[in-house]
């Protein structure tokens, strides 16, 4: 299956995979200033934007094996990627089944935990709403829930592009990421370095959790953005930038790779 892609910059890689419901669209204004330094590559998974859709039922796993078969087609080596929520899911996946293919991983507004059950139900719920009424309905009631700034301007163009979603999609990956294996011991042993960013005020992903599971991890880097729900891409942007930046400095450094 081929995804379609930006790719811009030149350098070591940085690939962004975008969250629920959204398209590489999400990175465009937010990844213009690591295009100086790093070759930076922003897909649409499959089913959202351009990308064609799987036939369901599928899983996190095989989205994961479509992603790594296309950074292996397309030339794009030792990658860190960054995965925002529904992204860093793939992202994890990644690193569990193909490790060396990875110089690091960015879960943002992301979690290596498998959903409880309380959020396995609400996963449930969206499936029968959509199957019921579409996908207009939920769009509205999500969006605004990802950002504590109800005037942030990201809320706009992130419900257009979520107004796009295929029904199929949307029920396809609802699914998928109910049954997602817990890859919190996975990665905590895994040697790849690591970098949790987290809303303090996400309601989605628990920044409480998250930060008790970084701090036992040697090889983790943990932030926390004050006053941010689930999308630091717009409520934090600059300082999100900042420390992706310096991320992916010391892991490319570390691997000696040849850049400025």
């Amino acid at each position: 299956m081929s995804l379609f892609f930006q790719d811009k910059g030149t350098g070591p890689a940085l690939v962004f995979l975008h969250g629920f419901c959204d398209t590489h669209e999400l990175w465009e204004d937010f990844v213009k200033p690591l295009t100086s330094k790093y070759r930076v590559v922003t897909p649409d998974l499959p089913g959202f934007g351009k990308s064609e859709i799987l036939q369901e039922p599928f899983s996190i796993e095989q989205v994961g094996e479509i992603v790594s078969a296309w950074l292996r087609e397309s030339g794009i080596q030792n990658p860190i990627l960054v995965g925002h929520s529904l992204g860093g899911y793939v992202a994890l996946s990644l690193v569990d089944k193909h490790p060396n293919q990875l110089s690091g991983i960015c879960l943002f507004h992301s979690t290596p935990f498998a959903d409880s059950e309380e959020r396995r139900q609400i996963r449930n719920k969206v499936i029968t709403s959509v199957e019921k009424n579409g996908v207009s309905p939920f769009i509205k009631a999500f969006v605004p829930g990802l950002f504590v700034d109800q005037t942030n301007s990201g809320i706009a163009s992130m419900y257009a592009r979520a107004q796009l979603t295929k029904s199929a999609a949307l029920i396809g990956y609802s699914k998928a990421m109910r049954d997602r294996p817990d890859l919190s011991g996975m990665l905590q042993q895994s040697g790849i370095p690591k970098l949790v960013i987290t809303g303090a005020d996400d309601s989605l992903i628990k920044a409480d959790t998250l930060r008790k599971w970084a701090h036992s991890n040697v090889q983790c880097t943990f932030r926390e953005l004050e006053n941010v729900a689930h999308m630091g891409i717009f409520e934090a942007k600059t300082e999100c930038q900042s420390i992706i930046s310096k991320f992916a400095r010391e892991v490319f450094l570390s691997n000696r790779f040849n850049f400025q």
